[in-house]
């Protein structure tokens, strides 16, 4: 018979697992094992053996409906097998959760969108631009022998609704052209966006040669125009500013990109702008007096009688020979009558009125006016009726 080995007293002696009563006994010595840490693992080793049986439990029962729980968040450490790293992440959940947290600040609400403003307002054969600049001394029918002065918010004539403070080098008619004629280019474009051409193409736009000096030239004016003040008022609406927001240069291909301030639009506001014809205000060339009228003409209409006095503040004559001062003006409109502008005019003493050739807009206007003057007369004579 084979010799039965003696039990080791240390087994002998140490206490059953808890939940394992019921098994055989160890069959390997536990000398050297730290009874202390099966301990510790003890509630581990229960949890272990409940879950083990947990399945067998509810294979044995009739399965059942299952009752409607709550909705439970699943717990994001239950994952985490470290024990004391689970309650020490669960002791910092539960500071977070009651310390007040800052508030956040509302994001600020979204801005409006910018309004696109674009001047396409006027057929190809025409030029614009608001009636403050048409009917001001903004640019004079001057010519510089002595070099051009510089003012300093001096104020400009200009007619009733109207004001113009200006600070800079003084412009003259052919400053005119090429600012009729930038906002031409621009015309396409939302204002804002920088208007691209090149310097031949503005020179052949304005009918001007294409040599060295007139490049230069045409570089003057433009820095004239955006390197000067303006503070212009036109029936409660007032722009200050250049008449050219900024514009750069390239060198070598002579391309030009401006860009012109959108506020600037302002002045276009409610119909208060204008057109004249191209063709014609070439027509007359050099006559820089009879260009200055020309620009103030197209503003109205129906003009009435005009005084002398006030058409040679327009145009910005300084000659103190007041006999000196009509002729010019008579000769202007002469010139005016030439190109078809206006079918005649009449010269008197102190005054002198014209009649001109309306363009559809203008018809159309005269045509409103008379309409809501019948309309006020009518009111009128059937309130004095009663």
């Amino acid at each position: 018979m084979t010799a039965k080995t003696k039990p080791d007293a240390a087994a002998a002696t140490a206490p059953p697992l808890p939940g394992n009563e019921a098994q055989p006994t160890l069959d390997f010595p536990l000398k050297g094992i730290d009874l202390e840490a099966l301990k510790r693992l003890d509630p581990e080793i229960e949890a272990m053996q409940r879950a083990a049986e947990r399945p067998a439990a509810a294979a044995a029962k009739p399965a059942a409906a299952p009752k409607p729980q709550p909705e439970t968040a699943a717990d994001p450490l239950a994952e985490i097998p470290d024990l004391n790293l689970r309650r020490a992440l669960a002791s910092l959940h539960a500071h977070m959760e009651t310390t007040p947290r800052p508030a956040t600040p509302e994001p600020p609400p979204p801005a409006p969108a910018a309004k696109v403003i674009q001047l396409g307002f006027w057929e190809d054969g025409r030029r614009a631009a608001p009636n403050i600049v048409f009917r001001s001394a903004l640019f004079p029918a001057l010519k510089f022998k002595k070099g051009r002065p510089f003012l300093k918010q001096e104020r400009l004539f200009s007619t009733k609704g109207g004001e113009v403070y200006f600070t800079g080098e003084q412009f003259d008619q052919s400053d005119l052209d090429v600012y009729l004629e930038i906002l031409q280019f621009a015309r396409p474009f939302p204002l804002g966006t920088p208007v691209k051409f090149s310097a031949y193409s503005m020179l052949k736009a304005l009918g001007r040669p294409t040599g060295g000096d007139h490049h230069k030239w045409l570089h003057g004016v433009l820095i004239r125009l955006c390197a000067c003040a303006i503070d212009m008022t036109d029936h409660k609406k007032r722009y200050v500013g250049g008449l050219i927001h900024s514009f750069i240069k390239d060198e070598i291909t002579a391309h030009y990109e401006i860009t012109i301030d959108p506020k600037f639009a302002a002045l276009f506001g409610y119909g208060m702008w204008s057109t004249l014809d191209k063709e014609q205000r070439r027509a007359l060339k050099r006559n820089q007096t009879a260009k200055a009228l020309h620009v103030y003409y197209a503003t109205h209409a129906a003009p009435g009688p005009h005084d002398y006095a006030t058409l040679a503040e327009l145009a910005g004559l300084k000659n103190s020979n007041e006999r000196q001062r009509r002729a010019d003006i008579i000769k202007a409109h002469e010139a005016m009558k030439q190109i078809g502008f206006m079918p005649d005019y009449e010269a008197g003493a102190k005054s002198i009125t014209v009649k001109i050739n309306h363009t559809p807009g203008q018809t159309q206007h005269i045509v409103k006016k008379i309409i809501k003057s019948r309309k006020a007369k009518k009111a009128r004579d059937k309130r004095n009726a009663f």
